[in-house]
């Protein structure tokens, strides 16, 4: 297996269970699958939010924006994904959190 980060290489990537459900509340789980193919193969995708230490390994946090679609009903989400490069192999993504963003106030 190729390093993800070299041409060819790849993770696997899955979302949680919590994440799965939260998504199909809001309507998100065929962006979020489609998200998670892509960080199959692009797996820090998205901003950096941090670095932290898992079982003694490194596992980097992202945070990625998915535009609202107004003729859905579908509003703007924010996807927290984990990536664990290797070692250990094979590299891993996690999707963990869909979260709607906060609509716009009026203003007064």
């Amino acid at each position: 297996m190729n390093h993800p980060d070299q041409p060819g290489g790849e993770v696997i990537a899955a979302v949680t269970d919590r994440a799965a459900q939260r998504a199909k509340e809001l309507g998100a789980d065929g962006v979020v699958e489609s998200l998670r193919c892509e960080l199959e193969h692009q797996p820090r995708l998205g901003r950096l939010i941090r670095v932290v230490a898992e079982a003694g390994h490194q596992v980097e946090l992202y945070s990625t924006r998915i535009e609202a679609d107004p003729a859905s009903g579908r509003p703007a989400v924010n996807v927290v994904h984990a990536y664990s490069p290797a070692p250990p192999w094979p590299p891993t993504v996690r999707i963990a959190a869909v979260v709607p963003e906060d609509p716009p106030q009026p203003e007064f």
